[in-house]
């Protein structure tokens, strides 16, 4: 076990070090520890001086004469004028008691102003590469895992890292320990050693089940996060699905889980508690026995030997019960490395090196084809057609024809696995992703609006916009109007998801977002489907007048073609292949899957 630990104790203070635990803060939490250990030996060691001060009633050349050390502390004394006495001594003592406490409670604020330093970084590193990460590890990863890492294993995982340095300490502590109840008898000192040795054996077989259930409950967490967030979003499809009883024992299910694994890590931890716990007066019985029946030892060696091994005892127990400790959070580490690998591997590779200054001309798609890595045929297919700069292109089609995968290449949010993408003649690949994304504008189909003002929510496409700006854009969005009609105009806020404002209100707040960025291009990803008539109509009119009022280039993924009839171009995918490009009157003519959808 020793020689495990060792290696362990080495291998996660690397650890700790590339988490952002310099080896300087871990000299001075280890120095303030080490402090600690030294003021409490001597505070403890004083108690054998007084004891023999009160015995030979302050005689100072019999204390002299019975004891070397005793001789050492006159001289001492006498260097500084002073007299031995039972106050000094007492006051000597306590000064070591103090001296340990300040120095204890200075590690424990430092120990956690560490701990959540080391937490925050880990949190925003994780956060900071799942933003880098590519999209397809983005498909791949359920939001509630993540959240769980990020908001639980990752405060876990950085308290398993610095428990190492407690171990470290707790082993300085003990061999300091031991040394001085050498002094004072070797021969009880070696038989107490072989009986702690013995007994921290025994615990050897939970500390390992620890780590395996550690392992679980962290898993479990995960199941939990997951299940909440994507429940919690929809309470109302579940009530009107009738599958609350279904949803309420899927839950109970999983809180059994993490009930078990949780009281199973504390019974564990238990166990180990009731063995060590026991030694303390086991020791202490077989110290006094020997002690007076065998060696004879002075009383006042028998009172220090027995406080000292009152505090070893404590310092054994806390060093088997942290070493158990790390084994329960092993899990939570191995967790948060694992996904933090794995974003490393998935990030998103930036190969531009050139600045996107706009779209002037077109956007050329050249036999561009695609497939989702879990998928075993393209989702599209040899994709040619090009869309003009300034105007109205419209990409209809029926369902899973591969719309929104399309619009997702050009700001390289995917990558096409043949084909290129042109904006006027250069390939899109040589301009940066910062640069590229800059000149590109996105409306989704759900709009996604966080818990804030109306006014910060527009700033959101740009933040350093100034008020005449927020307002230009809510003006060309068709949001202007309604707005101003809210309680508190422009800083009203709005709720998760601007549950205070119809739908047809949330996209025209999210178009104005868009537009705020001042873009040449502006993709809309189904803009209407969720929208009533009256709601279309506005949209519809607030897309004519950017388009009159702008130079911007709209791109309108859409299955509602009445909504696109006025475009410019409209190119239809069907099954992943362009079926036709041209403007409504010409589709109708060619009797095609959009003539056909028309009379429907």
């Amino acid at each position: 076990m020793e020689n495990s630990l060792i290696r362990t104790i080495v291998e996660w203070i690397k650890i700790a070090k590339n988490v952002g635990l310099s080896y300087k803060m871990m000299f001075i939490l280890m120095a303030l520890s080490l402090i600690s250990i030294v003021t409490e030996i001597f505070a403890i060691g004083m108690f054998l001086p007084i004891i023999q001060f009160i015995r030979l009633e302050g005689d100072l050349t019999a204390l002299s004469e019975d004891s070397d050390l005793w001789q050492y502390m006159i001289d001492w004394f006498s260097y500084f004028n002073f007299e031995p006495s039972l106050i000094v001594l007492l006051l000597v003592s306590f000064s070591f008691l103090l001296a340990r406490q300040l120095t204890t409670y200075i590690r424990t604020v430092l120990n956690a102003v560490v701990r959540c330093k080391l937490s925050q970084i880990r949190r925003n590193n994780i956060f900071n590469r799942y933003l880098k990460a590519s999209t397809s590890y983005h498909d791949s990863t359920p939001v509630g895992d993540l959240s769980n890492i990020i908001n639980v294993e990752v405060a876990k995982a950085i308290s398993g890292l610095l428990v190492p340095m407690e171990l470290a300490v707790y082993m300085v502590t003990l061999t300091t320990y031991a040394i001085t109840l050498f002094a004072l008898s070797w021969e009880v000192t070696l038989a107490s050693l072989s009986v702690i040795l013995l007994a921290i054996q025994i615990p050897k077989i939970w500390i390992k089940k620890t780590r395996i259930v550690g392992r679980r409950l962290v898993n479990a967490n995960i199941s939990m996060s997951t299940f909440l967030i994507n429940r919690l979003r929809s309470p109302s499809l579940i009530r009107l699905s009738g599958t609350e009883e279904a949803e309420n024992n899927a839950f109970d299910v999983l809180t059994h889980v993490q009930r078990k694994h949780s009281v199973m890590v504390s019974i564990l931890k238990a166990k180990t508690d009731f063995v060590i716990e026991p030694l303390v007066a086991g020791l202490s019985f077989i110290f006094l026995y020997f002690s007076y029946n065998v060696l004879q030892l002075q009383i006042e060696i028998v009172a220090v030997y027995l406080v000292i091994l009152m505090r070893l005892m404590p310092a054994v127990k806390s060093l088997v019960s942290k070493w158990q400790s790390v084994q329960s959070l092993i899990g939570s580490i191995e967790v948060v490395e694992n996904r933090l690998k794995a974003m490393c591997e998935s990030k998103e590779q930036d190969t531009g090196v050139e600045l996107c200054s706009g779209l002037k001309d077109s956007i050329s798609i050249n036999n561009v084809s695609y497939r989702y890595p879990t998928e075993k045929t393209d989702i599209l297919k040899n994709i040619t057609i090009e869309i003009n700069a300034n105007k109205i292109t419209a990409l209809v089609g029926p369902s899973g024809g591969g719309k929104s995968t399309f619009i997702e290449l050009l700001p390289r949010i995917r990558l096409p696995i043949e084909g290129m993408i042109k904006f006027d003649g250069k390939d899109i690949n040589k301009y940066t992703l910062k640069s590229l994304r800059q000149r590109i504008s996105y409306v989704p189909q759900f709009p996604h609006i966080f818990d804030g003002t109306v006014k910060e929510h527009i700033l959101y496409g740009k933040s350093d916009a100034t008020d005449e700006e927020v307002q230009e854009a809510a003006r060309l969005a068709g949001a202007e109007e309604f707005i101003n009609q809210l309680p508190q105009g422009f800083d009203t806020i709005l709720g998760e998801d601007a549950i205070r404002v119809s739908g047809g209100q949330r996209q025209r707040l999210d178009l104005a977002r868009a537009l705020i960025k001042k873009t040449s291009i502006l993709i809309m990803d189904e803009p209407t489907s969720n929208l009533d008539a009256e709601s279309e109509d506005l949209f519809k009119k607030s897309l004519d007048k950017i388009h009159k009022e702008t130079k911007i280039t709209i791109i309108i993924v859409t299955h509602r073609l009445a909504g696109v009839k006025n475009a410019d171009k409209i190119i239809i995918l069907n099954k992943g292949k362009v079926e036709a490009v041209g403007r409504h009157a010409e589709l109708l003519k060619q009797n095609g899957w959009y003539a056909k959808a028309w009379k429907e």
